[in-house]
């Protein structure tokens, strides 16, 4: 036993590599296609992303997974995240071009003013326009939230059925209570529902509104009131089925976006509760993490490197002046 612990030592501080440009230098090791670490190396470039991989059997340390999408609460995460950037940067452009009532008003006052109106005028035109100008500024704002929010939750549906599918789903018609129904089988004989969630709630109330806002009708509304009230504003409860959802129903960008924010909290509980996944670990605990963190220091080292030979073809040159040298 004293020879193979030896053994292992000397294949720990003597890397293969003593190149800086080679992950091998910092302790990253490619081994039958797969990235092994070498902690004790490792260490001495990054810090360790949980102490708990030096406690183990083998010389290496070897992730549990190859990329970060491989596990499934990174994948819905992700998706989350890539929603959340296309609404900041499609939908929330196309919102903030939509001219206000303020700006209606100040514009045609300023093209009154140009063609001589008086003033009083002016402001009295531009006024009663701008005034004109707020339902439907509200109604297209809100059509818009509509719509994203519609996209978005069928997006998060249909990457829903990506990761369940290879897994055994078998419902040809996706809902909510088949979801939690193979969710229950996956989690052994301590099963829960999801009503049992911490984070449920967040998921719920979305599908509520989504519900509302897909079939516009009198029994998603009541559903809505029964459940989270917060959602609607209709104070003499008037809603009939020939009413526009829009009329009745919150929906703005803080809604949407705390939606997209805290969703991923409901995902890690699937994934935490019918997929066995560790949600800290999945931070760091695949291949491309070690890798990236090389390739970052390697590539600040080529940054550093190109600025050196810069500042020394600087000199160089500066110096071939000064002695009215030809600079080649």
């Amino acid at each position: 036993m004293k020879k193979n612990s030896k053994s292992i030592t000397r294949q720990y501080n003597k890397p293969k590599s003593m190149d800086p440009m080679c992950p091998e230098f910092y302790g990253v090791i490619i081994k039958d296609k797969h990235v092994k670490i070498d902690t004790r190396r490792y260490k001495k470039f990054f810090a360790l992303p949980d102490n708990k991989i030096e406690i183990r059997n083998t010389v290496y340390y070897q992730p549990s997974r190859v990329h970060k999408l491989d596990y499934y609460c990174n994948f819905f995460r992700t998706r989350c995240e890539m929603l959340l950037e296309k609404y900041n940067t499609e939908f929330k452009i196309a919102i903030e071009a939509i001219k206000t009532p303020k700006q209606v008003e100040d514009n045609l006052r300023v093209q009154l003013l140009n063609t001589g109106e008086d003033y009083e005028t002016a402001q009295e035109i531009a006024l009663l326009k701008g005034i004109k100008r707020i339902n439907p500024y509200k109604y297209a704002i809100k059509s818009l939230y509509a719509q994203f929010f519609h996209q978005m939750m069928a997006e998060i549906d249909a990457q829903t059925c990506r990761v369940l599918i290879p897994l055994g789903f078998r419902e040809d018609d996706f809902s909510k209570k088949s979801f939690d129904v193979f969710i229950q089988s996956k989690q052994g004989s301590n099963a829960i529902p999801f009503k049992q969630f911490k984070y449920y709630e967040i998921y719920d109330r979305a599908y509520a509104v989504w519900n509302f806002l897909k079939h516009n009708s009198k029994k998603a509304y009541d559903v809505l009131c029964k459940h989270y009230p917060e959602m609607i504003y209709d104070p003499d409860n008037s809603y009939r089925n020939v009413d526009l959802v829009l009329s009745v129903l919150k929906l703005d960008e803080r809604y949407i976006l705390k939606v997209l924010k805290e969703l991923p909290l409901f995902f890690d509980e699937i994934c935490r509760l019918g997929f066995g996944e560790n949600i800290d670990d999945a931070k760091w605990d695949y291949e491309d993490y070690f890798m990236n963190e090389v390739k970052s220091k390697i590539s600040s080292l080529e940054i550093d490197q190109l600025k050196e030979e810069s500042v020394c073809h600087i000199y160089l040159y500066r110096l071939a002046i000064d002695w009215n040298m030809e600079v080649i």
